[in-house]
This record gives structure tokens, sequence and C-alpha cells, in this order.
């Protein structure tokens, strides 16, 4: 016992000799640092691409049933919206690095803060990009109070979705501004670390830029039903800026670092992997796409091949939305065999078992498309709406086509040959566009609005589910029934509510008590 306890000591104070040698204040905490708050922050799990909770609790559970994009058998909808998990203390925890880069450079000296600006400048584009992400789920939220505990502020007041939009738009043409012409310095050591600390975009500040632009764009046509002069001023303004997403080649993606833990589903980005192979039950090719994809009187949209792949049968089987065709194929549905599927499944090869899939953050379909529907209330901005929408088709053509030859495939993961299909020849996809671009030309203006949103419902299908819900809550004014698509005994979802904590603990809670529940429209709907 003696000599186990002399070992112990002489180990401690040899550990404790080591940490006097490397560090000038042993018994200290670490010090955080801004470039390492600012690298947190990019990686934050949740933040570009849905964590593990949220791809099963939300994505899987509701999502995919409210807004039919995974194919969903009305038999066992659930009765009630219960989603079980919580986006606004998510949000918040997120914010902390945002804070804290924020904290450490104004705590520098005056001569060492230019330096540091562009930490500043791209903290705050990250800043707005998760507070719009955070009010369109739950309307009002502490915004200009947030994160403001070490001023004593620990009841932050809610703003008005209103209030929030239209400062992040206020703050990311500014930063738009900021960012134009910019370079970092070959020369300027800080500069160099950016480049190092910043995983986005490797210190490409055109790219921060373009990225800040687009979002202006998003942003803006959640508010055509509001503040619709503000949102045609700020797609204006974008596109004679024209630092925006104009083409595939600017899309801004995620690509798993590690696909061994993406493999396994460890981390934040390898989550959709593994609730793709947990979830096949509710991921067959819904009936509501397949009436997008094969139109009558349309030739065939080539991404049902890569989007979708053959059930047991060699067809592009749909799973029935509703009615008396769901409770007889109930018996006949199975995902446990991958080549005896039926109804047939979303392509495992594009999604399930593809470790290189690029995430979407923001792309440039997403884009054509919000110049499309702009072409259309808005006929003085100049805009070919006709073209915008063959561009979005096309590249959406492209993207799916190009991430699914992304899959090396191999016996382990049991493919379907016919899930990896040659992509048609251009002549075919020119065929089908011709046709597209020409039910486009002919239709009404609503109902150009309505192909639109059949668009990105294509194209953001069960990987972007949040932009295609904002879509469908911001058209039900204008196109009602037309956007929904769900079966008629699943309720809508509106908004997220707040969680129980800010219930009891801020005593600024009662101003937005009222909206607190599943249902209430958010502010930019205009219902």
């Amino acid at each position: 016992m003696v000599i186990c306890l002399l070992t112990i000591i002489s180990s401690t104070l040899s550990c404790k000799k080591q940490l006097a040698a490397e560090y000038n204040n042993p018994d200290g905490f670490t010090k955080p640092t801004i470039e390492g708050s600012f690298s947190n922050l990019l990686q934050q799990g949740g933040l570009f691409r849905l964590d593990y909770g949220e791809w099963y609790h939300v994505w899987s559970e509701y999502f995919n049933q409210m807004l039919s994009a995974g194919g969903v058998n009305s038999v066992s909808l659930p009765a009630n919206i219960n989603i079980q998990t919580d986006p606004y203390t998510g949000a918040y925890s997120k914010l902390r690095s945002a804070r804290d880069v924020s904290i450490y450079v104004n705590q520098l000296p005056a001569d060492q803060q230019t330096s540091y600006q562009p930490f500043l400048w791209t903290t705050s584009i990250v800043k707005d990009y998760i507070f719009y992400n955070l009010t369109d789920k739950c309307g009002s939220v502490p915004y200009v109070d947030a994160m403001k505990v070490q001023d004593a502020v620990f009841a932050p007041k809610f703003d008005s979705q209103k209030a929030i939009y239209e400062a992040l738009l206020a703050d990311l043409k500014d930063i738009s501004g900021k960012l134009k012409g910019y370079q970092l310095s070959t020369s300027d050591q800080v500069a160099l670390t950016f480049q190092q600390y910043d995983v986005l975009f490797k210190g490409n500040m055109s790219k921060w830029r373009v990225f800040a632009n687009s979002l202006r764009m998003r942003l803006a046509l959640r508010l055509t039903n509001v503040e619709p002069d503000l949102a045609k001023s700020t797609i204006s303004d974008v596109l004679a800026d024209g630092a925006y997403i104009q083409s595939a080649a600017d899309d801004i993606t995620i690509v798993d670092l590690d696909p061994n833990l993406t493999a396994r589903g460890y981390n934040g980005s390898g989550a959709i992997y593994r609730t793709f192979l947990e979830q096949r039950g509710v991921l067959f090719l819904p009936q509501k796409m397949m009436e997008v994809l094969k139109k009558t009187g349309l030739p065939t949209d080539p991404r049902l091949m890569v989007l979708f792949q053959p059930d047991m049968n060699g067809n592009y089987s749909v799973m029935p939305t509703e009615g008396a065709d769901v409770a007889l194929i109930s018996d006949l549905v199975t995902t446990q065999d991958i080549t005896k599927t039926f109804p047939a499944l979303y392509n495992r090869t594009t999604f399930e078992t593809n470790f290189a899939m690029p995430q979407q953050i923001i792309a440039s379909t997403e884009v054509h498309l919000i110049k499309a529907e702009a072409a259309v209330r808005w006929p003085d901005l100049g805009i070919n709406g006709a073209t915008e929408y063959q561009k979005a088709i096309q590249e959406s053509i492209d993207y799916y086509y190009a991430i699914n030859k992304l899959n090396p495939g191999g016996a382990s993961l049991s493919l379907l040959p016919a899930a990896q299909p040659a992509k048609p020849n251009q002549s075919v996809i020119d065929a089908f566009l011709a046709a597209k671009v020409a039910e486009f030309t002919a239709a009404s203006d609503q109902e150009k609005k309505g192909l639109i949103s059949d668009q990105r419902f294509v194209h953001f299908n069960v990987v972007n589910e949040y932009e295609l819900w904002a879509d469908n809550r911001r058209l039900f004014k204008e196109l009602g029934a037309r956007v929904i698509r769900s079966p008629k005994n699943m309720k809508q979802m509106e908004r997220f509510p707040y969680p129980a904590s800010e219930a009891a603990n801020n005593t600024n809670f009662s101003s937005v008590i009222k909206d607190n529940n599943y249902t209430t429209p958010v502010w930019w709907t205009g219902r």
C-alpha cells in the first residue's frame, strides 16, 4: 500500500512539473480563442444539415407525411402533431460560438481588431442563417436581447418576425457591401489563420459574399405576402450586384470529411444515411411526386430514375396518398430485402449508401426558381421566367445524376444495378425541357407559381424539407390546396412550440404565449 501511494505521489508530482513547463497557468482553464470559436460555429451539428435527432424525429416521423415527400401510408398517420425536437434551444446553443467570436474580437486592442474583421463579418452571416431558420420555425424569438447574459439580460424580450427579418436583410446587405472587393492580406498572419479555420470556404471571401447575397434572395421571397416591396427591392438589388449563385459551379454545399464516421452515423453529417437505412418504411415513391415526375401528356422526368429505384418487379410503383388503395397495398409493403421492395423506394444509391453526397446549403436550382417566381410577380425586373425555370430543372437533373455517380457501389452495399442508370442523352433531356417550358409559358401567372412550387417539391424532396415546408406555408395564401400534398387526415403544422423551460424562466414569455402551439401561422405567411 505504501509503495502504491508513493508511486501515485511521484506520478502526480511529475505531471505537475510537466504542466508547469508547458503552460503559464497550469491551474487555470484552457483559454478560448477567436479562431476556435469560429471553427466550432461552422461545425455545429444541425447547422447546415440536420442532426440525427431531427432527421429521425422531425423528418421521418412527421414532415415526410405532412409534405408527402417520403411516401406515406395514410392508414397509420399520427392523430396529433407531437414533434420530439427543440429547434429553439438548439439554435441558441449554436449561437454561443457566434457570440464568443464577437466578445473576443471586441476585447482585443483597437489596433488588432481590424485584422479580425473577416471573422466578425462571416460569423454575422452564419448568425443570420441561424436566426432566419429559428424564426421560420417559431415566429417571434429573442433577437436583439439574445445571448446577453454577460450583460445581466436573463429574460430577453421576444422580437417580432417582421423586425427580425428586416434586421437580417439589412445586416446581410451591410456585410455583402463590406466584403465587396475585400481580399485577405497575404502578409497578415491573422488572415492566414482565417483561411485555416474557415472550414466552409477556406478563406474565399468572394464565396462568402455569394452566400450572403443568395441568402438575401431566399429570405426576400418569404416576404411576398407581407412586404412585397421589400422582397422586390432586395431581389432587384442582388441581381444588379451580380454576386450570387448563378450556376451549379457556385453551389454552396457541404461534404462529409470522415466517411468512416459517416457510414456508422456517429456525427451529424452521417445522420442522413443512418436515417435512410432505419426509415425505409417512410421512404417510398410518393404518389404526389410521381404525378409531377410523370405528368400526363409530357415526357417522363429524367430525375425519376436517380431519385427513386425500381421495385421487385422493375417498376416505379407508388405509395398512394390515401384512399382504398392504401389499405390494399399495406400487406404488400416490404423494405427489408433491397432487391424485393414494394412499392419503389427512394434511390438507395443516391442517398442511403452515398457517403460522398454533397448536401445543399443553397444551390443554383433554388436560386433559378426564385428568379422565375420573381419574373412572374414583377415583370418590370426584366427576368426571363421561362429561361430561369428551364435552367432550374436542367441543373437539378445534372445535380442528381452527378451525385448518384459519386457512389462507388460494391457488393457489400447490395446496390441495384438499375439504381445507378446512365444519364439520358442531352437530346432526350432537351425534349423534356422543351415540353416543360411550353407548359410553363402557356400557364396563367397563378399556375406558374404552382409549377415552380412543383419543382421545389421534386428538387428539395426529403433532403431539404424545411425549405419545402416554408414554401408551402408561404404559398398557401395564394394557391391553397395546390401546394398541400398530404392526405386529408394529416394536420398541417405551422410552427414549433417554445420549450417548457422558456415559459418557466423568461418573464417576457407572456408576450408570445398565444402562439405557443403547432397551428398558428408565422407572420410572413400573411394569414
